[in-house]
């Protein structure tokens, strides 16, 4: 059952690939109308899976599916008279509009905030680029690895100190850029609603890549430089360890002092070590080169014992931790699909797939439903009619060109 939150909202989504998409994703669960907008040939992003080993067929197409599910497609060509004449139309009876396309290219289509806006005021329109509206760089491209990862910092300066940057995983920075999104617009809604006056949105993944690193970015103006050795962490306790079997061990032991006893006994390290003026808070350890001394030790702590026993007896200390879990692990964990974090997809050939649910749970605590993703112009016949063209209509703007062959 689809949540009603955004019932009555109609969203024009002329976005590409993942940032902006994943946002109207998460509006067309939350119940609002999404209906994408695509070009001649379609998006880039429905060919995308394959340079990651995903299917990329009409029927098939896992990536494509988790950014697109539950909305409505039409194909336009913006180029001809007659497929903006219908965008423009399609536009006026929206709520929200939203795009990543450069703006360079937005405004030779009349298609910037300032054009929509004079025509459609109660029009909420947002937008995602690589770095921003404004500056030298403003018109350059940018996905998530180079915009977010590489210039936020964290490719370069996460590795140990002395290793390469980085290999990302790919879509980090867009989820996380579409959640920004989505938040600006939902409050511009509500403006729009008390107001009747719409609202420019913008964001980028460098900015989004700027906030999520925020506590770093900030921490480094005042001598915390990166990147790291692992054993120069915060403190010892805020640091990844080896079991015995190979299992990494990520520990997240803030207050130190009430912490370090507890794991002195999970290690079962000598009697004195929790004592020890050179470890005993957090001022000691970080003077003197006691960090790197207590990393090694709890380091041959950790590799005395299997990770079962480890996850075990820390649990029972309550202590804050987690195993490294590796991507292949996590769509088969229960702790996960307890909490419905996952759609189960079943495909037209009977196939399934777990895909990740979007983020956010109401009252009955269950994933939202996981409609099929359209496909290239699917609903032309659907969505131009409730804008007036009757099917012989739809049917000749087709044959011109001017609306993409289903």
């Amino acid at each position: 059952m689809y949540p009603d939150l955004l019932k009555g909202v109609r969203v024009v989504d002329f976005t590409t690939h993942v940032a902006a998409p994943a946002c109207t994703r998460i509006m067309a669960d939350w119940g609002a109308d999404v209906i994408k907008v695509e070009g001649t040939g379609g998006e880039a992003y429905r060919v995308f899976g394959a340079s990651l080993g995903t299917p990329i067929d009409d029927d098939k197409n896992p990536l494509f599916q988790l950014e697109n599910a539950n909305k409505r497609d039409i194909g336009l060509n913006l180029k001809t008279p007659e497929g903006m004449e219908a965008m423009l139309k399609l536009i006026g009876t929206a709520d929200v509009f939203i795009t990543n396309v450069r703006m360079k290219s937005l405004e030779k289509l009349g298609l910037d905030y300032e054009t929509l806006s004079a025509k459609f005021p109660k029009l909420v329109w947002g937008h995602v680029s690589g770095y921003g509206l404004y500056g030298e760089e403003a018109a350059r491209p940018g996905f998530d690895i180079v915009a977010f990862w590489a210039r936020g910092g964290m490719m370069c300066d996460m590795p140990p100190k002395g290793n390469p940057p980085l290999s990302v995983p790919s879509g980090v920075g867009d989820h996380t850029t579409a959640l920004a999104l989505l938040g600006g617009v939902c409050a511009a809604l509500l403006k729009a609603r008390q107001t009747g006056r719409g609202e420019k949105i913008c964001t980028s993944l460098y900015n989004t890549a700027i906030y999520a690193s925020g506590l770093m970015v900030t921490s480094s103006q005042y001598g915390d430089h990166y990147p790291k050795s692992r054993y120069e962490p915060s403190t010892p306790l805020m640091n990844s360890y080896c079991s015995k079997d190979g299992e990494w061990f990520t520990l997240a032991l803030l207050n130190y002092e009430v912490m370090f006893p507890k794991l002195c006994k999970v290690l079962e390290l000598d009697d004195g070590l929790a004592s020890d003026p050179r470890y005993c808070n957090v001022t000691a350890v970080k003077q003197n080169g006691n960090n790197e001394a207590l990393c090694r030790i709890l380091e041959e702590g950790f590799a005395k014992f299997d990770s079962a026993y480890l996850g075990e007896e820390m649990t029972k200390h309550d202590l804050t931790f987690e195993r490294c879990r590796h991507f292949h692990e996590i769509s088969k964990d229960p702790q996960a699909h307890a909490n419905f974090y996952f759609n189960e997809f079943e495909y037209a050939d009977g196939s399934t797939v777990q895909l990740p649910a979007t983020p956010v749970h109401f009252s009955t605590n269950e994933a939202l439903p996981c409609g099929p993703a359209p496909k290239l112009g699917e609903h032309n016949v659907e969505v131009l009619g409730e804008l007036g063209y009757t099917p012989e209509q739809v049917a000749a703007m087709e044959k011109s060109g001017a609306a993409v062959s289903r």
